[in-house]
């Protein structure tokens, strides 16, 4: 077997890469530096590549599924274990929807290498306009943010976590966490919630 051949130090890279996709779950082609709107060849993603097979099959060992779309640019991993599912509160699911929506808006008026850029208030008005949320205070929004940004959905470019102005590169990753189909599932369940609402507001 592949990882059975590998040279030591190869080996312990196999095994840090891995328990970056256990931790952070996505790992894309290309990252941002702190302040820096120009992407990065990602060096974790590039050894993956280059020793697909090997890290295939270490992670296989463990349960899990590689997957890689190419078109997107991003590996990450899948569990038919429903304990190994990434769980994100309500608040969490909704800003990854917000960020999804946007993310398909926006996506055609990037710039050439595809960078797509928000900020938090982009993404909460957005999700007030579909009645998702009504308001959201800074610090349970800046504590969603980072846990989206532990998973590497997104990432931050300049100003704090809190500030409504903070200004985010939502990463390509954001496709393989929330799927056409997902998105039309809970963009449909919003639409619900919003037309019962009103019915209600009706009645009253």
């Amino acid at each position: 077997m592949k990882i059975d051949v590998l040279a030591q130090q190869d080996l312990e890279r196999t095994r840090e890469v891995c328990q970056k996709l256990f931790h952070e779950n996505y790992i894309t082609e290309y990252v941002f530096a702190p302040n820096d709107a120009l992407k990065q060849a990602n060096e974790d993603y590039s050894f993956i590549m280059a020793h697909y097979q090997a890290v295939e099959e270490l992670l296989d060992r463990c349960g899990w599924e590689l997957c890689h779309d190419a078109r997107a640019g991003v590996l990450y991993l899948n569990s038919h274990y429903t304990m190994a599912k990434m769980s994100l509160s309500q608040l969490e699911s909704y800003l990854l929807l917000g960020m999804r929506l946007l993310y398909d808006e926006k996506r055609t008026q990037a710039s050439a290498s595809g960078e797509v850029f928000v900020t938090a208030m982009e993404i909460v008005e957005l999700l007030t306009s579909l009645n998702a949320v009504d308001q959201v205070n800074k610090r349970d929004r800046g504590k969603a943010l980072r846990t989206l940004a532990g998973k590497n959905i997104v990432a931050k470019m300049t100003g704090k976590w809190e500030d409504p102005d903070v200004r985010l590169a939502i990463l390509p990753s954001i496709v393989c966490a929330l799927s056409q189909d997902k998105l039309k599932a809970v963009a449909q369940m919003i639409a619900a919630g919003k037309k019962a609402v009103e019915e209600e507001e009706a009645e009253a």
